[in-house]
């Protein structure tokens, strides 16, 4: 299906998700800054790294101040604190993917989650990344309660099943599209990969355009 027979649809709080779901039998969320805040995961990561290089002064500062300057946050301290290593650095990087992460779901989430399955809806996850850490952001979160099906694209055989390969939705559909694609909606906050598949295969889009996001932009250029 082309693009011109999909309609794309813009919301600023994620709540409003449930202006747009009447008729569907499935709707399909992305994780990372669609149902909680990735920055909150970031700085969570950072905290704990700072306890392996407590030397360093102010160390969860310094990091998110080169995260913020959009710089590899951790090659960055090490090397200007004068003690890089790449033992050092692959042990924070360790630290970093493990940790138990200390974040929450976005405001009224739980809520939105609980008011689609009353609506006699199924309710999946997408979400790319190392299996791991998104298990345990999926733990913490408390979502395996609240949906019905997650998939972890990587899960799927590596990386390059990851969005916007169309595998997982296949997936999803089979596990609870029982209406097919055009019954069922994908909700993600980024508009360069997070849409490509649904549109393909005639799914409702609804964009996330979340100010908060580590991928928010101020332009819509692919949809202008």
């Amino acid at each position: 299906m082309s693009r011109e027979n999909v309609t794309m649809i813009e919301i600023t709080e994620i709540t409003e998700v449930m202006n747009y779901i009447e008729g569907l039998s499935a709707v399909v969320f992305d994780l990372d800054d669609t149902l909680y805040s990735e920055k909150e995961y970031v700085r969570s990561g950072y905290k704990a790294v700072a306890e392996i290089i407590s030397q360093v002064d102010d160390a969860e500062e310094k990091l998110w101040e080169a995260f913020e300057r959009k710089k590899p946050a951790i090659d960055t301290v090490l090397k200007d604190e004068g003690i890089y290593s790449e033992e050092l650095k692959e042990r924070c990087l360790e630290v970093y993917r493990n940790h138990k992460p200390d974040i929450h779901l976005y405001f009224g989430v739980a809520d939105m989650l609980k008011g689609i399955r009353k609506r006699g809806m199924n309710i999946g996850i997408i979400t790319d990344g190392r299996p791991e850490g998104q298990q345990r952001k999926i733990y913490v979160l408390g979502l395996d309660a609240l949906v019905d099906e997650i998939i972890i694209t990587d899960e799927l055989g590596g990386p390059e099943h990851r969005k916007p390969c169309s595998k997982a939705f296949h997936l999803m559909r089979d596990m609870i599209g029982n209406g097919g694609y055009s019954t069922m909606c994908y909700v993600g906050d980024n508009i360069k990969k997070d849409f490509v598949a649904p549109e393909e295969l005639g799914m409702r889009c609804i964009w996330f355009r979340n100010r908060d996001g580590l991928y928010y932009i101020e332009e819509d250029n692919n949809y202008a």
